[in-house]
């Protein structure tokens, strides 16, 4: 016999519980193989042992122990049912948060990748409008589209230069408003441009307002605003500009047809033979005249309002407070209001990344406490 039958049989071999045959084999064997008949010794020395010990005497409500134990047991194996199709439902349920939290995080990178590149906003109709309490720098203007000469308007062909005006409103507060006039006529001088108006006042607290209108050529248009918002606190910011250039292109044609026309009437007045005719030609050409004078009239003002740039200027003069009144001024109740105002928007935004965060983490939670509820069963 093998040695792993041998010891399968080894208890039934000590209680002489086989039959002759298989009786005879294990002995044969135990005979031949020390391992074995090691193995059989330390069982036999086991029984002995048992055998000679006292007999144990069970608790008096043993019984009744037992039985609630059993009833435990049962209890306990209904509910590993339960307890599996909760862990499966919440495995399901963690699956389909995990998978949707997935599939909007794909959804959102297809979206972005599939968007096109961000093109440069067409220059027609361009107006850009800004205001600001403070000495921010300037966006670079000077590379904004409307600056770009090379762009193709619509309806045009590219051979046509682009007709572009523009115009700013700048205030800004200064301790000395003479000093920053000063400083303006040497920003026209260097832009070779020109103050078109100036007027001055002041009012009952004491403020000194100085309003100029400055014309500067087109090319230094954004160069001249950013340094004029170097020269003090800016209170108010506005730049505007429209493209033109079809209006502009369009009254030149009507021009040319109209001089066209007024060509052709003078030729008919020379060979006009009486009065009648000459009277109903004069008052056609005068008319066609009038429209000319006109449409040549808007040119030049185009024309001016392209190549010279206007930036209407307001410098205000810094009011001078005492001590107390620069602490308990409108300003103080002003600062304590956005003080409070922004603390709330904090503690609410703080309260909203926490949530979002909860959320955000809600399905991996799930997911840590399904494995740990299954360790537990499984433990069990």
């Amino acid at each position: 016999m093998e040695c792993y039958a041998v010891r399968r049989l080894l208890n039934l071999y000590i209680d002489e519980e086989l039959d002759r045959k298989s009786m005879d084999d294990v002995r044969t064997h135990l005979d031949s193989c020390e391992e074995c008949k090691l193995e059989y010794n330390e069982l036999l020395y086991t029984k002995r042992l048992l055998e000679n010990m006292p007999p144990l005497e069970l608790p008096d409500n043993f019984g009744e122990m037992l039985h609630i134990k059993l009833i435990e047991e049962k209890k306990n194996n209904r509910r590993k049912p339960i307890k599996r199709m909760f862990a499966i439902a919440a495995a399901v349920i963690a699956s389909i948060f995990v998978l949707s939290f997935g599939f909007d995080f794909l959804m959102n990178n297809i979206k972005l990748s599939s968007q096109p590149p961000l093109s440069v906003k067409s220059a027609a109709n361009y107006s850009s409008e800004a205001s600001t309490g403070g000495k921010e720098a300037a966006p670079n203007l000077k590379n904004s589209v409307y600056s770009s000469s090379n762009q193709t308007n619509r309806g045009l062909d590219s051979g046509y230069e682009r007709k572009i005006t523009k115009d700013a409103a700048i205030s800004i507060e200064m301790n000395s408003v003479d000093e920053g006039y000063n400083k303006i006529l040497n920003i026209s001088k260097q832009y070779n441009g020109y103050i078109e108006s100036t007027s001055e006042n002041t009012s009952e607290s004491g403020q000194k307002t100085v309003n100029i209108v400055l014309k500067i050529p087109a090319d230094d248009f954004e160069y001249a605003i950013s340094n004029i918002k170097s020269l003090g606190h800016v209170k108010m910011i506005r730049i505007n500009s429209s493209d033109i250039t079809e209006q502009y292109y369009d009254v030149q044609a009507r021009i040319k047809n109209l001089e066209i026309q007024e060509e052709s009437l003078q030729n008919l007045m020379k060979k006009a033979s009486n009065i009648s005719d000459i009277l109903q030609i004069e008052d056609k050409l005068n008319d066609v005249q009038t429209q000319i004078d006109s449409y040549k009239s808007q040119i030049k003002l185009w024309d001016s309002m392209t190549n010279m740039s206007t930036i209407n200027l307001t410098f205000l003069s810094v009011v001078p407070q005492s001590a107390i009144g620069k602490i308990f001024d409108g300003s103080f109740f002003k600062d304590v209001l956005n003080a409070g105002a922004k603390s709330f928007n904090v503690f609410f935004e703080f309260i909203k990344y926490v949530i979002v965060m909860i959320i955000y983490l809600l399905p991996f939670a799930i997911l840590i406490y399904l494995a740990y509820k299954g360790y537990r069963l499984f433990k069990k």
